[in-house]
């Protein structure tokens, strides 16, 4: 093949996959907006009136929209998740009110817990832990409200007055919810986990070589608050096979497949130590130093870092083994929101080519063009180096030890994207934030 026709093939590629990038943005912010008025219209209807039908059915609004992220790693990129773990925790994950500690390393972690909760039927019933200026975006930000996210100001002092109440209306759930806390506070990269650990050293904790050091003071009040309202914590552990391809989701987009690991541990709240919050920083720590492993024929104690050397080495947990497969549900809601948002845009662009209006080709492509940057911007805040500077900044020896200042979510390519303002929305902002205070 001559070099013109590489050159020319490559070009194609280029410009097919931003023409792919930019629809698919497109259709899912006009899908999310019309999905956002839809969540206001049902929260003002029914939130007050009864809750649990509220809920039922905004967990279809959130499920519509979310699941147009989830096919891009299931059906653009091809990629799957393995389940490991012994056959109770795998059994019995999804059917109880859970929390989850994961791990966090990865600039699509959040997406393998969409396609897990996705596959569990309880995708909208994840919640976690975001930062408050994240509610004020568009279509993720306002549909986390509606979703009964739990907003935090990342100031203790602020935080601990309102997590309680928050978390009473998170347990309330008929069914079964999970809450993901990422306790390492922000996505691992070299530099993070070198601060992390000259920390460590400093505070004689354990050195950890695949983990940052955990963050206490929030999974201390949700562990303590919790204890008799959520009976299980599950350890989960998230890797990639080593590949030339970094697991990110601008790779996901390029059609690149991705195989994660997902170990699972089913831990009774019974057996966390809440009576004093050293009792509690010191289970947390251990468990990120040593974890008991149960299965079906042994019981062990591992490392989580020798777990995590392990994998990296084998390329699989230890224990049962559970392909998980894609689902058509969310094929087929991008494919719906495909036509009905995307079939009126390619109309109004061909209109603009054989008409020449004025008017229609300047709001087409002043759409386009913040539709371009939106897609640009979200898939940067999706990479671990914009994730929190922690770790790398001094801080008050509170927050050193462990204050709760959790900046991650199941939603991250919106991460930080609030970072120095908040973003200014129209009257649904306001009304929105309302509701949130509310919630």
């Amino acid at each position: 093949m001559s070099p013109l026709l590489k050159l020319l093939l490559k070009i194609a590629r280029i410009v097919g996959l931003f023409m792919l990038a930019s629809h698919m943005t497109i259709v899912f912010m006009f899908s999310g907006l019309l999905l956002n008025a839809l969540q206001f219209i049902l929260y003002m209807t029914l939130y007050n009136v009864n809750r649990n039908l509220y809920r039922k059915l905004n967990y279809y609004l959130i499920y519509f929209s979310w699941t147009q992220i989830l096919a891009v790693y299931e059906w653009r990129s091809n990629s799957s998740c393995t389940l490991y773990g012994d056959e109770v925790s795998i059994r019995e994950f999804g059917k109880e009110h859970c929390i989850i500690v994961m791990n966090h390393k990865y600039d699509i972690d959040w997406v393998v817990c969409w396609f897990i909760t996705n596959h569990l039927k309880m995708l909208a019933n994840s919640k976690t832990c975001a930062k408050k200026q994240l509610r004020n975006i568009p279509v993720i930000g306002w549909g986390w409200i509606f979703a009964e996210m739990i907003f935090l100001e990342r100031s203790w002092d602020k935080d601990k007055l309102v997590l309680g109440e928050k978390l009473d209306k998170i347990v309330e759930y008929t069914d079964p919810i999970m809450l993901l806390l990422f306790c390492e506070g922000t996505r691992f990269t070299p530099e993070k986990h070198k601060a992390s650990m000259e920390f460590a050293k400093t505070r004689n904790l354990p050195q950890l070589q695949h983990h940052l050091c955990p963050r206490t003071s929030g999974f201390n009040f949700i562990a303590k608050h919790c204890k008799n309202k959520i009976p299980y914590i599950y350890n989960i552990q998230l890797g990639f096979p080593e590949t030339e391809k970094k697991p990110t989701f601008s790779n996901m987009l390029r059609g690149y497949k991705f195989n994660a690991d997902v170990f699972l541990e089913r831990i009774p709240m019974s057996e966390v130590p809440t009576d004093t919050d050293e009792a509690l920083n010191k289970w947390l720590h251990d468990l990120y130093q040593k974890s008991k492993l149960v299965f079906s024929s042994i019981t062990k104690h591992s490392v989580i870092d020798k777990l995590m050397d392990d994998y990296f080495k084998t390329e699989k947990f230890p224990g049962k083994c559970v392909p998980l497969k894609r689902s058509y549900r969310s094929l087929i809601n991008s494919v719906f929101w495909a036509i009905v948002i995307g079939i009126p845009w390619i109309y109004s662009i061909y209109l603009v080519l054989t008409t020449g209006n004025f008017i229609l080709t300047t709001v087409v492509s002043s759409i386009f063009i913040l539709q371009f940057t939106a897609m640009f911007y979200m898939v940067k805040q999706t990479k671990a180096s914009k994730g929190s500077s922690y770790g790398t900044t001094k801080k008050s020896s509170e927050e050193a030890n462990g204050a709760f200042t959790q900046k991650h979510s199941n939603g991250e390519f919106t991460h930080d994207s609030t970072r120095d303002s908040e973003v200014k929305g129209d009257d649904l902002t306001q009304n929105s934030e309302q509701i949130n205070n509310n919630l």
